[in-house]
Order: C-alpha cells, then structure tokens, then sequence
C-alpha cells in the first residue's frame, strides 16, 4: 500500500509538473486552462515499464483533488490548506502532512518552460505533431495536438517517459471532490 500511494504521489508531481509551459502555437489554449487555476481532467498514464494508471484530477480555487487507480488499486489525495490529505476510502481513513508553499499554485506555472521546438511522433497510436517544451535542467514536455484537441503530453524527466494521454479536459469542477469525509478518522504518521 505504501508503495502504491508514493507511486501515486509521484504520477501525482508529473502531472502537474507537464503543466508547466510558456505559451505559444496551438498549445496555448492548453496552457491558458491550465494557469487558469480551474480544470478538470481525466487522463491515462503510461509509464516506461507499461505502467499504466487513470487519474482524474480536479484544480480549483489553488486546491487539487486526484483520484488515481492502477492495477485494481485506487487512491485519492486533496491539496489544500496548506496541507495533503491521502485518502484511504477502504478503511475510512486518511493521512495529513504539510504541502506549505502553495504547492497548488506551483505546478501550475506557466513559467520556467521554454519552446524547444517542434516535430511528430507516434503518440495514442498516431502520428501526431507536437509543440515542445524544456528547461535548463534538461527536462522535456511534447504537447502533442491531434486537430484542436490536446491528444496528450510526453514528458520526459531525469530520463524516464511518461505518456499522459488526455481522456477529458473541462472546467467542470465541484466543490465537493475538495471535502474529506466527516465519518472518515486522521491516521497517525
């Protein structure tokens, strides 16, 4: 289980961290819904060991609300306040440490991405064209566009890949995925 939630948590970082991107050609409306501070998505993961995880991510307000499962195991974390909650639903509990320095608003950015260059490779099973992005630590993000729809994004981060194909992005985000249940008890760390 505690491998599962730092796995998630890493996916988590990743996630957020592909946000990252000055603007600029066809992904700019991308970044916009990002920097924006309020969006839904609903993406696959897939890692370089065929890993493969669903997460659902809401953005709001500077809280963050995900949902992650993979291999049949499904975990969810809440950012806010200052704090992280990771939510364990099958025993109706969750854990609390501090996420100080606004973490919400931090992989959010928009700044410290630079346009790279452009190029196509297959990305979901197409030859996609993508808009790429790095930074000086040498880390990677292909946004790859499939007419005027984000397809999904590849980063590339201390030489590990990660596709995240996109499944959904709107603005659609209640309230309610930010509440940590009333009948649910704090674990001790």
């Amino acid at each position: 289980m505690k491998k599962f939630l730092t796995l998630t948590l890493a996916l988590v970082i990743i996630l957020f961290c592909s946000s990252c991107g000055s603007s600029g050609g066809k992904a700019e409306s991308f970044f916009n819904t990002f920097s924006g501070g309020t969006y839904y998505m609903k993406a696959k993961m897939i890692g370089d060991y065929n890993t493969e995880t669903t997460i659902e991510t809401y953005v709001k307000d500077g809280m963050i609300a995900t949902t992650a499962e993979s291999d049949s195991q499904i975990s969810r974390t809440i950012i806010r306040d200052g704090k992280m909650y990771m939510i364990i639903d099958s025993e109706k509990m969750y854990m609390v440490s501090d996420a100080s320095g606004n973490v919400a608003s931090e992989y959010v950015q928009t700044e410290g991405m630079k346009a790279s260059g452009l190029g196509t490779d297959e990305f979901g099973g197409k030859s996609l064209s993508y808009e790429e992005y790095s930074d000086d630590d040498g880390n990677i993000s292909q946004y790859f566009i499939d007419g005027n729809k984000l397809a999904g994004i590849r980063n590339i981060i201390g030489g590990i890949t990660m596709d995240i194909v996109i499944l959904e992005l709107n603005k659609n985000v209640p309230n309610s995925v930010f509440d940590i249940p009333s009948d649910y008890q704090e674990m001790g760390v």
